[in-house]
């Protein structure tokens, strides 16, 4: 495969940085040169800024009628090529085509309908009395994994309410501004309105929320990353929503069959590597059943190939880059020295791309760093407890409340575990719902889940008096 130039989409067309200078995206299931990231600076942030207000004005004039018709051409256009697009978003992210297909893609094409079916809501029940105007420029700032679903969730709103947004998306999966810019593109959006800023976090993230034209800052990515968007964002008093900050446990129950279902309890943590926002990274058995329990996960991890591309239908995936190998390998040594053990794994694969083995510990302390922490990376933290209820304990002493899985033989025992986690999503018996609630604690932060002409993406006025 020719390598690409992932560039800028500014003003309704695709440039390189201002700077000309540019980085390499690799592919994480070869290790080879997937393209190069146009590397952008202050300069194209600007640009873009300056674009912006300029569709501002133009979209004073487009009628609700034409937005709601806007959005669904959106969405027409990512399904026209949902084969080509998941396959893109798959091979970047290091995740099965499938998947992808299925809560990437065909989810985001849902957002998008469903924002257009909003706007004739709106439109039926608007009063005199209680008008909503578009907040004003709005910044997204996202993470790589499922971008496209990430996007989606916040972009179909966000243009809903009649907002004009700045996008960076993350260095990591720079095809997200490639394939939304083609599909921008076919819709016929109005240039300006939504703009991809390609490029470091580090170098125009916190440009993009500190700009004083910005009136909105929507992040989703890690909880250091945040630190520094909130830092520009909140002197100013701006709205903001941080989605950041996961430790997502499995709950396995006694009598769950564990025998017959291991592939589908493992696969909340192996189908991403324990780096979407939705892996599960800790998993709770009782004492009674632990050592059946670990001897059939070696089993099953044992068993699992590296995948070759996105087509393939193996669990065991890569990891987004070079960089997790290495901290995956610190963390494991960080096992040990915190007199954990290691079961399975711990070492990276022979193979090509960036493949370590999926890798489970054992007797971890639960006042260890690792148990309370982010991990990012395919480490699996195996708990045993005497009871059930340590179970819910030990999962709600940490900082951050996504998501959970639970393992039971029955509705009622899952309900008494489910009704004590502290997150904000609980499955019972599967994996990735199609819509998951905002998490808690440390995870979410800011106005959330408020619909499109509600706070966040709209200013509301009340008129009184009449």
């Amino acid at each position: 495969m020719r390598a690409q130039d992932f560039l800028n989409y500014i003003d309704g067309e695709f440039s390189p940085a201002q700077s000309k200078s540019s980085f390499a995206k690799m592919n994480p299931f070869t290790g080879e040169l997937l393209g190069n990231v146009a590397a952008s600076d202050a300069m194209d942030v600007i640009r873009a800024i300056q674009a912006a207000k300029r569709a501002q004005t133009e979209m004073e004039k487009v009628t609700l009628e034409q937005r709601a018709e806007l959005l669904k051409r959106i969405g027409n256009k990512l399904e026209e090529k949902a084969e080509e697009y998941s396959y893109e978003e798959a091979l970047h992210q290091g995740l099965p085509q499938n998947f992808v297909q299925e809560k990437s893609l065909q989810y985001a094409i849902q957002q998008f309908r469903a924002a257009a079916e909003t706007i004739a809501q709106f439109e039926k029940n608007k009063s005199v009395y209680h008008q909503a105007q578009p907040t004003g420029i709005i910044s997204i700032l996202l993470s790589w994994n499922l971008s496209l679903r990430l996007l989606a969730e916040r972009l179909a709103p966000a243009l809903a309410a009649g907002n004009i947004c700045l996008v960076k998306t993350s260095e990591l999966s720079p095809v997200t501004a490639k394939i939304m810019g083609e599909v921008l593109t076919a819709a016929q959006a109005p240039k300006g309105l939504v703009q991809f800023i390609q490029g470091r976090g580090s170098e125009v993230g916190a440009l993009l929320a500190a700009h004083p034209s910005i009136r909105a800052v929507n992040f989703v990515g890690k909880l250091t990353n945040a630190e520094k968007i909130t830092q520009g964002a909140l002197p100013q008093f701006k709205k903001v929503q941080i989605h950041s900050g996961v430790k997502n446990n499995i709950f396995v129950l006694n009598e769950v069959g564990f025998q017959n279902t291991m592939p589908q309890i493992l696969e909340s943590f192996l189908i991403g590597q324990g780096q979407l926002c939705w892996n599960m990274t800790r998993i709770f058995v009782l004492e009674s059943f632990q050592k059946e329990f670990t001897e059939k996960l070696k089993e099953y991890l044992n068993s699992l190939k590296p995948s070759t591309s996105p087509k393939d239908a193996s669990t065991w995936t890569p990891v987004i880059n070079e960089e997790i190998l290495q901290q995956m390998e610190a963390k494991s040594e960080q096992i040990k020295m915190e007199e954990g053990k290691l079961i399975t794994g711990g070492t990276k694969s022979g193979s090509q791309g960036y493949f370590f083995q999926p890798t489970v510990s054992l007797d971890l302390p639960n006042c260890s760093e690792m148990q309370q922490e982010e991990i990012r990376g395919p480490l699996l933290i195996l708990t045993a407890v005497k009871y059930q209820h340590e179970m819910v304990k030990w999962a709600n002493t940490g900082y951050y409340g996504h998501s959970a899985v639970i393992w039971a033989p029955n509705t009622e025992k899952a309900l008494k575990v489910a009704e004590k986690i502290d997150v904000g999503t609980v499955s019972v018996n599967s994996w990735f719902p199609e819509n998951f609630e905002p998490g808690h604690r440390q995870t979410t932060f800011g106005l959330v889940d408020m619909g499109p002409w509600e706070r966040f993406y709209s200013d509301v006025k009340v008129l009184t008096g009449f």
